[in-house]
């Protein structure tokens, strides 16, 4: 199945901001650029597994289970991933989000 564009430039971005933070962190090693190919694998099967879902869902050809399989397995790729990430000290930086006035704090 060929990737569209759009997914295709979304997959390109994700791969750089991955080697970028590696530069930026100053990390070359080759075994880091082994488990962010390993990310990309996950990412890629990941992408997959949600068009197929899609598919199926809009054919009517989805049964509880396979939709339950395949539910159980993003998030286990999910997990995956974030394994990866914490592995190459690589998270999310911490975002100031400002509401506007109506904004109640919890």
């Amino acid at each position: 199945m060929a990737r569209k564009k759009s997914e295709a430039a979304q997959r390109r971005k994700t791969l750089e901001s991955l080697k970028n933070a590696l530069v930026s962190n100053k990390l070359s090693e080759k075994f880091l650029q082994d488990k962010v190919d390993e990310y990309m694998s996950f990412y890629d099967d990941l992408s997959w597994i949600n068009e197929t879902l899609i598919a199926l869902k809009s054919s009517g050809n989805c049964s509880l289970k396979v939709y339950t399989d395949a539910t159980a397995e993003k998030r286990r790729i999910s997990s995956e991933m974030r394994n990866i990430l914490r592995f190459l000290g690589l998270k999310p930086q911490d975002v100031n989000l400002t509401g506007g006035e109506d904004d109640e704090e919890l």
